[in-house]
């Protein structure tokens, strides 16, 4: 048959079933094929009869969202101590605010002791967050119970430490070698959930087969 050859196939009922197959599950895993990068920001990958077109950016965020969020609801949280401490100073009511929180800012890996005045030590971090700017989130997350009024609520605290922890995730426009992208693409069909971030954006798109040849008018 001639490559531009028209015809009026459409897809039948088995192959309806595959379009609407999905990457996920370690027995699809030999399957999936990554073709290459697009824009230093997509990874574009192939599957059965369909191309998925994966953001880098969105793919790491729901990662390492999904891991530190099941940390914290186990409670396996470890602490990594930090050389030389940091120490911050605090206004009013971040202090106050730190002062009837700083049990739960313990149960979550942080050891904070006072160093006079409006001073405090942080001693430990999160071990799930140390690399990340600690005493940058640190004061993110206090200024954000400072703006929202104290609410003593463990899961309403390590989202916020989840969601600022996003900030580990590569970003666009940053290199990723093929194998590191191939274990983000298995990390991330482990995910409850793996087609959007925590921020409510698509982590990654598809088009079947039968889509881009009705677009090359190879189908009719």
């Amino acid at each position: 048959r001639s490559s531009n050859t028209v015809t009026n196939t459409k897809p039948s009922g088995k192959r309806e079933a595959r379009l609407l197959s999905e990457p996920q599950g370690e027995e699809a895993k030999p399957d999936r094929k990554v073709i290459g990068q697009l824009f230093k920001t997509y990874w574009l990958i192939e599957y059965e009869d369909q191309l998925f077109i994966m953001d880098q950016h969105a793919a790491h965020e729901k990662v390492n969202y999904e891991k530190l969020m099941k940390s914290f609801r186990e409670k396996k949280i470890y602490s990594q101590g930090v050389e030389p401490p940091y120490v911050v100073t605090l206004s009013m009511a971040e202090a106050k605010v730190l002062e009837e929180t700083k049990d739960i800012f313990q149960e979550l890996g942080f050891t904070i002791e006072a160093f006079g005045g409006n001073e405090f030590c942080i001693r430990q971090v999160p071990a799930n967050l140390y690399g990340l700017k600690e005493k940058e989130l640190f004061m993110e997350l206090l200024d954000s119970l400072t703006a929202d009024g104290v609410k003593k609520d463990p899961e309403m605290i390590t989202d916020k430490i989840a969601s600022m922890a996003c900030k580990m995730s590569a970003k666009g426009n940053q290199r990723m070698s093929l194998p590191e992208v191939r274990n983000l693409l298995d990390l991330l069909m482990e995910c409850e959930n793996p087609y959007t971030c925590p921020h409510g954006r698509p982590t990654m798109i598809k088009m079947s087969k039968y889509e881009i040849e009705k677009k090359f008018k190879r189908i009719i």
